[in-house]
């Protein structure tokens, strides 16, 4: 890749060598060379113009020009089948996307980085859409912060490098998020590396669609968000007025009608309330999407499945870099995740101070979630000695709340440097963060999750079983693990149920994304799912393949009738429904009755007219219920009962004489039944030992999860894919076509104040061109194997391997910022 900007006296390239990424509506780029860590995103719909370029320098070169002006050359090492192939699909997708290209001068209207670029006083920037900072003031000094001397340098980074939907993030990307972003682009930057600029230019007027289609409807949400909107940031003077309290209202309400499913959940509040300071409302709602839905899977539910696994892999992670502090805080029973889990679920921004949790929430945007957990390592590192000395939780949060009162307290209260004297407890924070745990990569993350998913998956559901079944009012004489197999296959089959027909969305427009399959909310089973449930317990119950034989078509609708009415006997309160409660006791009274209680059990399921005895068609019923029950017996023994049955039935009958009717009283049933070996047998423990109350290992594993299995799987394959499930129209394809190993080459013209710099634009946080095989491989050198392991590396290309997306330690800091050579980033750094 090479870049240069034009006007310049000696213009000098910048050649990136990488894998080029073409999907329906992206085209990207990623480095593969050691160290040299480049990585942009390029939005079909800015382009404005692509040529073919075919001279000696360029042989299968492709010249596009986007709508900042930016020219990138691709060098694309490929044969000149895979060339031609490339350009025909690229100029196909191209035509696909022209339609949005209409939507981008409204757009862009609403990005304060385009007011930047075209020189807008601050008065005239403010009156772009933004944050509640805007009236009620932004966190912190800004003199002392050099709010200016950052935008400037942001200004003149957009020149060189693009901006909002045509950026490129570069190390010194990087090295300007990391020392705290301005008030005024905070808000857009944090939008551009999370992906939800994306979403946001997608589906324009989606938020007011929202509230408006839903304006004066009321939700079990809307209740939830009531009660925690004014224990959101109360420190925050907004969430002190109706303004401030209205807006992070609107942005939750919306959501919750968004996904319906998950609709609202705690701590969603505190994070929503902290970017909305920095956001405005339109940008939150969709920054809250990405985090909920991508970000932070699982972290905002009912059950937090993602935030316990997290929890989990901190552990482990503190086990493996820490082990004598791990190993204290076991023999202590010091629990981790006291103190620990909030620092997770609201981001740090309840544990420190705001501005500074802001400075955290820069590097997260950036760098995903890897930097919760380089954070927290850093933490309880930098306070390993004090901690060494906690005997129980209660001195373990002591601590760490004392260390978070100081974070701003001068590293070096004493020294005569001066820019020294600038650095506080927060930059050693960064520094131990970024440099002591670098090694704490996306990719470990991954793993660590596929790793230990399960763990926390069974967790979790043994004990929202424990507590459904603690709250079951009636046993009805059935044993702990007997309860425990009628939970799991009652909730198996709604679970299951669901997932092949998830409920509809609601009324709520949804984003042009791809859904996951929603877990089941209901929690009672209709008529049409007991089969299911039943059959899981008895398998005369359960319909198999020989039951679907032209054959067997009088003997299922037999069937089908007589669960049918078991199901009516279950449903005590003739609500169409059962509960667990009356799942429960419906099998109990098989599975625990006795010879007199099956017999009256099938007597009323035959007695259809209720009139206490059973007429001719009821016993031939009767009979066909028993014959159905049988079908399976390989003996005859069971046949001829049957049969033995309807004789009796003729002989017994208590109608009166000259009729062709019978009629059977439940005495007159019981004696014939007893005078038969075969069928005593059956009621008195054959039917009540035909239901299965002992699980095999393989079905409780099998049973394992629901909500949570479904998420995690979905999940686990889009991190293991390395892919953001972001709308089909923002997302890089699943299988890239073509990928081909290319070199790129940008150009800006930034003697136009309106223009930026070299294509492309944030990629989607957590996302990464999918792996694919080589177009050319045979032709390509062994270094372009080499792949990208952080999004954003170090700040230098000349880094150290080792070094990777890390702050040097305070020593090389200050020698760094002597050697500077730009006094603006200079002043800048002097506030990190």
């Amino acid at each position: 890749m090479d870049e240069h900007v034009e006007g310049s006296d000696e213009p000098v390239p910048t050649r990136y060598r990488g894998k080029l990424y073409l999907s329906e509506a992206y085209l990207t780029f990623a480095s593969t060379t050691r160290n040299v860590h480049y990585q942009t995103v390029l939005p079909l719909y800015t382009v404005r113009r692509v040529e073919r370029l075919t001279d000696r320098t360029h042989p299968y070169g492709i010249k596009v020009l986007n709508w900042h002006q930016a020219t990138i050359t691709l060098d694309l090492l490929v044969t000149k089948p895979q060339y031609e192939a490339f350009s025909a699909l690229l100029t196909d997708h191209l035509r696909k996307q022209i339609k949005h290209m209409k939507m981008m001068k409204r757009f862009l209207a609403t990005c304060a980085s385009e007011a930047l670029v075209n020189d807008k006083d601050a008065e005239a920037m403010d009156q772009l859409p933004g944050g509640l900072g805007l009236q009620f003031g932004f966190p912190g000094d800004a003199r002392k912060l050099k709010d200016k001397s950052k935008m400037k340098l942001w200004k003149r980074f957009f020149h060189d490098h693009g901006r909002n939907l045509t950026i490129s993030q570069t190390p010194r990307f990087g090295k300007l998020v990391r020392v705290g972003l301005p008030n005024r682009l905070r808000g857009e930057i944090w939008e551009t590396c999370s992906g939800s600029i994306y979403l946001r230019f997608m589906n324009q007027g989606l938020y007011q669609q929202l509230l408006d289609d839903n304006k004066g409807k009321s939700s079990l949400s809307l209740e939830e968000i009531e009660k925690d909107l004014n224990r959101s940031l109360p420190e925050y003077s907004a969430y002190q007025s109706d303004q401030g309290i209205d807006s992070l209202r609107r942005v939750l309400s919306a959501y919750s009608w968004k996904d319906p499913e998950l609709g609202y959940c705690q701590a969603m509040n505190i994070v929503t309330s902290a970017i909305l300071i920095y956001m405005s409302e339109e940008q939150a709602f969709f920054t809250l999407s990405v985090l909920c839905d991508d970000m932070l899977p699982g972290y905002y539910s009912t059950s937090m499945y993602g935030a316990l696994l997290d929890q989990i892999i901190f552990e482990h992670l503190l086990e493996t870099t820490m082990p004598i502090l791990h190993t204290h805080f076991k023999k202590r029973d010091i629990q981790l995740s006291v103190a620990c889990l909030p620092w997770f679920l609201s981001l740090y921004i309840n544990s420190m101070p705001l501005l500074l949790a802001f400075r955290v929430l820069d590097c997260f945007f950036m760098d995903g979630p890897k930097v919760l957990f380089q954070i927290g390592l850093a933490i309880l590192k930098i306070n390993g000695e004090a901690l060494l000395q906690a005997r129980d939780d209660g001195a373990f949060i002591n601590i760490l709340k004392n260390y978070f009162n100081h974070l701003q307290d001068p590293l070096y209260p004493d020294t005569d440097n001066v820019k020294a004297k600038h650095l506080t407890k927060f930059n050693e924070l960064l520094l131990v963060a970024y440099r002591e745990f670098g090694n704490v990569t996306d990719d470990k993350i991954r793993e660590l999750r596929q790793t230990h998913q399960l763990k926390v998956v069974a967790g979790i559901e043994s004990f929202t079983k424990r507590s459904a079944l603690r709250n079951i009012d009636n046993a009805a004489g059935l044993t702990k693990d007997e309860l425990g197999v009628i939970y799991d296959k009652f909730f198996n089959v709604l679970y299951y149920k669901h997932a092949k027909h998830p409920a509809a969305q609601g009324d709520a427009v949804a984003f042009e994304r791809p859904d996951n399959t929603a877990a089941a909310t209901t929690t009672r089973m209709d008529t049409n799912d007991f089969p299911l449930f039943f059959g899981s317990l008895a398998s005369w119950a359960k319909t198999t393949q020989e039951d679907q034989e032209p054959d067997r078509e009088r003997q299922r609708k037999v069937g089908d009738q007589f669960l049918a009415r078991l199901f009516e006997t279950f449903d005590t309160t003739k609500a169409g429904t059962i509960s667990l409660q009356e799942a429960i006791n419906g099998v109990a009274s098989i599975a625990k009755g006795d010879l007199n209680a099956q017999i009256k059990l099938f007597f009323d399921l035959h007695d259809v007219d209720k009139d206490g005895q059973l007429n001719r068609e009821e016993v031939v019923q009767f009979s066909e219920t028993l014959l159905w029950i049988f079908r399976d017996m390989s003996d005859e023994d069971h046949l001829n009962s049957v049969s033995t049955f309807l004789h009796h039935a003729m002989e017994y009958s208590e109608a009166e004489k000259g009729t062709q009717d019978i009629s059977l009283s439940k005495e007159s049933l019981r004696m014939i039944i007893l005078a038969d070996e075969v069928l005593e047998a059956f009621f008195n423990h054959g039917f009540a030992d035909s239901v299965k109350l002992a699980e095999k290992v393989v079905e409780k594993q099998r049973s394992l999860g629901r909500e949570l299995v479904n998420n995690l799987l979905a999940t686990g394959a889009k991190l293991a894919n390395g892919r953001s499930p972001l709308p089909e129209n923002i997302s890089f394809a699943n299988i890239p076509s073509p990928s081909v190993k290319s070199f790129w080459s940008t150009t800006s013209a930034a003697s136009s104040p309106s223009n930026a710099s070299i294509a492309g634009a944030a990629a989607p946080q957590a996302s990464s061109p999918s792996s694919s095989s080589d177009a050319n491989g045979d032709e390509i050198d062994d270094d372009l194997e080499e792949k990208d392991h952080q999004l954003f590396a170090s700040d230098d290309e000349d880094d150290e391997a080792g070094g990777g997306d890390v702050l040097e330690e305070v020593e090389k800091l200050l020698q760094q910022y002597d050697d500077e050579d730009d006094d603006e980033f200079d002043d800048a750094l002097d506030t990190a």
